[in-house]
């Protein structure tokens, strides 16, 4: 992992002196936010409290001239502390290195410190199509939550924004119009990762995007296809249909998304996602899976939300998280959150409390 961002960074130097513009040189942004969390769990009827907290600094940089390329980079420099720490020393211990996206610099005690390159990537413009190349976050899917499509950078549900991380990948758009065009992806293997060559052809007409989706698995050599849409119609409606087909096409098993999003004078927002999966497709989620948001927005400093996310419920697998949030701009560069997280699981993950509280504090420059 050190020596592939190694050999990574050294390339985007080297891009960086042949296509960057000396004159404008590279945009810099970035923050620093720290979680201070309080955690519950209940064994045995017993509550036990702990108290954990992580400070990121994240770097965001990119060239100011994008005439012929563009290089990106998104990094994160994740200090956990106290229980936080734990949690982290735990994952890191019940899983290969490579399959999580935090790479350990170097542990001071109990402390590690993390490194997760989100995003660092060249795209190199060509008159008939965009190459790219490095590590991106690749929004495949339609979803918020919830994608069948979505081979290449799914979505964190335990990070409070959904956000995702990135993935090692080439990737070649074609534009036939400014409404059509082709994509090609192929992930870069890693050891024991699955990883999927993506080819897809979209169309926007009578105002919904359309998307034609073929999907390769290689390792587990399955392929999957299908339909993507969004567009509007009074409600904003977006999904995926696909079939899997694997054991060389004699098995077949559907998976689908359905997702609804409605705003009232931009200032109630409403999303829901149905998520339905074969029992044969082997990932996180159960059969029927369900995603519901709300967010009020009391003013531009100001807005609350809350988020369900539910898999099988009423199965013995089921598994609940419940999420509220208050968001609050306090100074031009420094906001406040404040959330609350209650995890409901049958089956019992020790690694995952029952209550969680916090707050972030993020200063931006």
């Amino acid at each position: 992992m050190k020596k592939y961002g190694f050999k990574i960074l050294l390339l985007v130097m080297l891009t960086s002196s042949l296509f960057a513009d000396t004159q404008s040189g590279l945009q810099i942004w970035g923050s620093n936010f720290i979680d201070l969390s309080g955690y519950h769990y209940l064994n045995n009827e017993k509550d036990s409290l702990k108290i954990g907290a992580m400070n990121t600094f994240r770097l965001n940089f990119q060239n100011r001239n994008k005439r012929y390329a563009k290089i990106v980079g998104n990094l994160d420099l994740i200090i956990p502390f106290g229980y936080t720490a734990d949690q982290f020393q735990d994952l890191n211990d019940t899983s290969n290195t490579l399959s999580t996206p935090y790479y350990p610099l170097f542990v001071y005690g109990n402390t590690p410190v993390l490194l997760d390159i989100r995003k660092l990537y060249v795209s190199v413009y060509l008159p008939f199509a965009d190459i790219s190349l490095g590590r991106q976050i690749i929004n495949y899917g339609k979803g918020v939550v919830f994608s069948p499509i979505d081979m290449f950078s799914t979505v964190d549900v335990t990070n409070i924004n959904f956000e995702r991380h990135g993935s090692d990948i080439a990737a070649i758009k074609i534009p036939f119009s400014f409404l059509s065009g082709l994509d090609l992806i192929t992930e870069l293997p890693r050891k024991n990762h699955e990883y999927s060559t993506a080819v897809r052809g979209y169309l926007n007409t009578m105002g919904f995007d359309f998307a034609l989706n073929t999907i390769y698995k290689h390792r587990a050599e399955e392929l999957i296809a299908g339909l993507s849409f969004k567009g509007d119609a009074f409600f904003g409606v977006y999904g995926e249909l696909v079939e899997h087909f694997a054991n060389d096409y004699s098995d077949k098993y559907f998976e689908g998304m359905l997702g609804l999003d409605y705003s009232i004078d931009n200032t109630y927002i409403f999303t829901t996602e149905y998520y339905y999966k074969n029992s044969n497709i082997q990932n996180e989620w159960g059969k029927h899976n369900l995603f519901l948001s709300f967010q009020y927005v009391i003013n531009d400093l100001m807005n609350v939300s809350t988020h369900v996310i539910g898999s099988d419920i009423g199965q013995d697998n089921q598994m609940v998280i419940y999420m509220g949030q208050f968001f609050y701009n306090i100074l031009q560069n420094i906001d406040l959150i404040t959330y609350a997280r209650y995890f409901s699981y049958k089956n019992d993950l020790d690694i995952v409390p029952d209550l969680e509280y916090a707050v972030r504090v993020e200063v931006k420059f």
